[in-house]
C-alpha cells in the first residue's frame, strides 16, 4: 500500500523536532516554543468551566455560535477598523492552521501561482506545494517597484503574517497598500494573517482589510491569551468565500470545540496589556544584548527575533545543543536560505537571560 504523491511534499515540522528534543535534554533553555510562556488567564479557563458544567458539549452551528461570531465581528470593527465586518462575514474555525487549511482547499487549483511574504510562517509555501500550487517569495523589506514582476501574472493568493512569524516585522502601511494593489491588478485573493496582533510594541500594526474590502483577514486567540491547545480562531472575508468556507468545514472541521467557543467571548473581554508590556521588555532586552554579536533587525511585534549566524543554521542549531542545551530553530524553514536562526522570548526571565549569555558565548567561540 502506498501514500499519496504529494505525501512526499510534506514532512515532519523542524519546530516539532525541537520539541522532541528539548524532551529529551535535561533542563534545556528552551527558545523553540512559538507560544506564551504565561497561563490562559482564570476568567477565560472559568468560562470554559462553566461552559462545561451547563452541558454545552454538542456541535454548534458550522460558522460559530452566533453570540461569538458578532463578539469577534465587534473586534474586528474596533480593532482592526474594518468598518464592514458583520457576524455573516465571520467564520470560526479551530486555529489558524484549519483556517489556512480550508482556505487552500477551496481556493487553490494545482499550478495556481501564489506569492508569500518571505521569511514566512513555515505552513504557507509547504501546504500551498501540497496542493499543487506554483510558490513565489518577496521578502518582507520590499517596496512597491518590488512588486512589479508579478503585475502582469494571474495570481490566485497573495499571503503573509503581520506581525511576523518568525521575524517580529509588521510591515508598514505602504507595503499593505502595494500588496493590495497587486491583488487587484492580478486577481488574487490577499490574505492577511494577524494571528499576533496584539503583540505590537511600537504602534506600529493595520490591518488592510481597513482599507481593501477584499482581504481576507485571519485572527485567533492562540498567542494573543495561551490557548494554543484550545484551537480557536476565525476568518473575515467577503460573503462568497465565507459561505464556501462554511460549506467546506462541514465536511471537515465540523466546529470549533462548543466550550472553547463560549470562553472565547471572555477572552475578547480580557486586559491583556500587562503581558504585553512584559513581552516588550524581553523585545528591547533582547535586541540590546545581541545586537553586538548578531546582525538582526528589532522586532516589531510577535515574540521573535531571526538572528543571522556566522555558520549554517543546521550546524549552529546542533552547536547551540551540545555546547549550552539551548534550543533554537534553523532559519531555513522560514525563508529560501541558511543563514539565520529563530529566537523565541516567550520565557521566564532567569531563562531568558541564561540563552541570551549562552548566545553571546557561542557567537565568540564560532567567530
Amino acid at each position: 500500500m502506498a501514500l499519496a504523491q504529494k505525501m512526499s511534499l510534506i514532512d515532519s515540522s523542524p519546530i516539532r523536532k525541537a520539541f522532541e528534543l528539548a524532551r529529551s535534554i535535561e533542563n534545556p533553555i528552551n527558545f523553540s516554543i512559538g507560544q506564551p510562556h504565561f497561563p490562559c488567564p482564570s476568567p477565560i479557563v472559568d468560562a470554559m468551566k462553566q461552559a462545561l458544567d451547563e452541558g454545552k458539549t454538542s456541535y454548534t452551528l458550522t460558522a460559530g455560535i452566533p453570540e461569538l461570531r458578532e463578539a469577534i465581528a465587534e473586534k474586528y470593527r474596533n480593532f482592526n477598523k474594518i468598518s464592514y465586518a458583520t457576524s455573516d462575514s465571520v467564520l470560526v474555525t479551530s486555529g489558524i492552521s484549519s483556517s489556512l487549511f480550508l482556505l487552500f482547499n477551496a481556493l487553490v487549483d494545482p499550478g495556481d501561482e501564489c506569492l508569500i511574504v518571505s521569511p514566512y510562517f513555515l505552513m504557507y509555501p509547504s501546504m500551498l506545494g501540497f496542493y499543487g500550487a506554483k510558490v513565489h517569495t518577496v521578502h518582507e523589506s520590499f517596496q512597491e517597484s518590488d512588486l512589479g514582476k508579478w503585475e502582469s501574472k494571474k495570481l490566485k493568493i497573495i499571503l503573509f503574517s503581520t506581525p511576523s512569524n518568525p521575524t517580529g516585522k509588521i510591515l508598514a502601511k505602504e507595503q499593505l497598500q502595494a500588496l493590495a494593489k497587486l491583488a487587484e491588478k492580478t486577481g488574487a485573493y490577499l490574505v492577511s494573517d494577524e494571528i499576533y496582533e496584539l503583540f505590537d510594541y511600537d504602534n506600529k500594526f493595520s490591518s488592510i482589510g481597513s482599507e481593501y474590502e477584499k482581504t481576507i483577514t485571519l485572527s485567533g486567540f492562540s498567542k494573543t491569551y495561551n490557548m494554543t491547545g484550545l484551537r480557536l480562531s476565525s476568518i473575515l472575508a467577503p460573503l462568497d468565500v465565507i459561505k464556501a468556507l462554511t460549506t467546506l468545514q462541514q465536511y471537515t472541521v465540523v466546529c470549533a470545540p462548543a466550550p472553547v467557543q463560549w470562553a472565547g467571548i471572555v477572552a475578547l473581554k480580557t486586559d491583556m496589556s500587562s503581558y504585553i508590556s512584559d513581552y516588550k521588555e524581553k523585545r528591547d532586552y533582547v535586541y540590546e544584548e545581541l545586537k553586538d554579536y548578531y546582525e538582526m533587525n528589532k522586532s516589531d511585534g510577535a515574540f521573535y527575533y531571526f538572528l543571522k549566524v556566522p555558520i549554517n543554521d543546521e550546524d549552529f542549531v546542533k552547536k547551540a545543543v551540545e555546547q549550552e542545551k539551548l534550543i533554537l530553530v534553523p532559519g531555513y524553514i522560514f525563508c529560501e536560505d541558511h543563514n539565520h536562526v529563530r529566537l523565541s522570548f516567550a520565557c521566564e526571565w532567569d531563562q531568558l537571560k541564561k540563552g541570551i549569555a549562552a548566545l553571546q558565548r557561542l557567537s565568540k567561540i564560532i567567530n
